[in-house]
């Protein structure tokens, strides 16, 4: 992944416009009740994601540092590593602690995963109900989905190794749900209403719809404060289907099958009437009840909203600097609203299943009528005059960004009455 300078050949690694690795993986415990990220990196990295994930969600997040020294470089970093896990356990004792490595772990060559395996031999029984975990994520290289996706499988695996060897007994009637990082707190809750009006049970990991939504708690804790509790999160190894949202999310599902057998079925994002229609049919038929009036009553909408905004969307092309399954997601949903082109701004390997183009070529970003992205990006659609919608991650001059739906047929309308809207009234619509 890079971005290409006009004035030389030398290219930037990462993605400036999008979020990086280990924001991801941070942002994938936040989902986990009582968890807590431990960044092994250079003083500030914490903090820097800390205040990026606040603006955005505009909560507090659960985030720590092991800062590495001067000294640390020459003679290793385990007893920082060791001091961080000893007053973690006796002072805020968490259910979840992950050792994240950092892009200066990497260039320091510190064996995390060492350093804590011989940790956890000497203190096993301190460990006993918890999970430990430890990821290389630099910050330098793959993708927010790509560290988000790696912790939600870490997590799997790590349950997968600790369960009993007595098979869990099979519950028809419950569903594992794995979000992308591309779904908010708010897409999140409105599929689990969804599922649950088929009288299903739903275990999301990671549940950001109860961690990043809002909180009136009094006090501090240095842990996420809502999430999946882990002794839930183990239940999810008896239920009897699993539905993953997005891409990067399938190894994670791919791995229940092999170890249990569960079967899965990938959903690029539920936005856009054909796959929320297929999504509502999946339910239909693994449960065997029927679909609530209201949900008819929201497609009967829906389809109004998309007559009502068809010539508003027709022969328009819309440029959009997000993340793999964010693209495929829009991309499919703006092809049944006659979009002429929707084309990513931003160089990935995934994006390049649907035509990419990078950030500073003149076409298509100086042709387009609309651009998508986060608050990184703003500033470049102002400067090529080209009418602006903050999408994704992170967002940080709009209020209510985490409570944004996009799936189902609610969220669909939403969007085309959103996106219509902008581009019916260009820049004039936030004056």
């Amino acid at each position: 992944m890079s971005i290409p300078f006009r004035s030389g050949d030398e290219s930037l690694p990462g993605n400036l416009l999008l979020g990086n690795q280990t924001t991801g993986g941070v942002l994938a415990l936040q989902g986990i009740y009582r968890s807590l990220p431990l960044l092994h990196g250079g003083s500030g990295c914490a903090e820097a994601i800390r205040t990026v994930m606040s603006r955005h969600f505009r909560e507090p997040v659960s985030i720590q540092n092991i800062s590495i020294q001067d000294a640390d470089v020459i003679l290793g970093v385990n007893n920082a590593v060791c001091e961080a896990l000893r007053h973690a356990i006796s002072g805020d004792n968490p259910d979840v602690i992950a050792i994240i490595g950092t892009s200066l772990t990497v260039a320091a060559r510190e064996d995390l995963e060492g350093i804590t395996r011989r940790y956890l031999d000497e203190n096993l029984q301190a460990f006993e109900d918890k999970l430990l975990l430890t990821l290389s994520l630099p910050d330098d290289e793959g993708s927010m989905e790509s560290g988000y996706a790696q912790v939600v499988q870490a997590v799997i695996e790590e349950i997968l190794r600790s369960r009993p060897k007595a098979l869990p007994k099979k519950h028809r009637n419950r569903i594992n749900l794995l979000p992308g990082p591309h779904l908010t707190p708010g897409d999140v809750m409105e599929l689990k209403e969804i599922i649950a009006s088929f009288g299903m049970e739903v275990i999301v990991l990671p549940d950001l719809s109860s961690s990043l939504t809002g909180h009136l708690l009094t006090g501090h804790t240095a842990l996420s404060r809502g999430g999946v509790p882990l002794d839930y999160l183990k239940e999810m190894l008896g239920s009897g289907f699993t539905v993953a949202v997005g891409r990067c999310m399938e190894p994670s599902a791919k791995l229940l099958r092999k170890e249990l057998n569960i079967p899965y079925r990938v959903f690029q994002g539920i936005t856009g009437l054909q796959e929320t229609d297929d999504f509502f049919q999946f339910l239909l038929e693994l449960s065997g009840n029927e679909v609530q009036v209201k949900y008819r009553w929201q497609r009967q909408f829906l389809l109004d909203c998309m007559l009502d905004t068809c010539s508003t969307f027709r022969g328009k092309r819309i440029v959009a600097a997000l993340e793999a399954d964010h693209l495929r997601s829009l991309s499919q949903w703006l092809s049944e609203v006659g979009v002429k082109s929707f084309e990513p701004v931003v160089s990935s390997p995934l994006s390049a299943q649907i035509h990419d183009r990078r950030i500073l070529e003149q076409e298509p970003a100086q042709a387009a009528d609309l651009w998508v992205g986060s608050s990184y990006s703003e500033s470049m659609a102002e400067e090529r005059g080209i009418p602006f919608i903050p999408f994704g991650f992170p967002v940080f001059n709009r209020f209510g960004s985490s409570f944004q739906v996009s799936v189902g047929y609610r969220g669909t309308a939403e969007l085309l009455n959103y996106f219509g809207n902008v581009l019916m009234n260009g820049r004039e619509i936030f004056r």
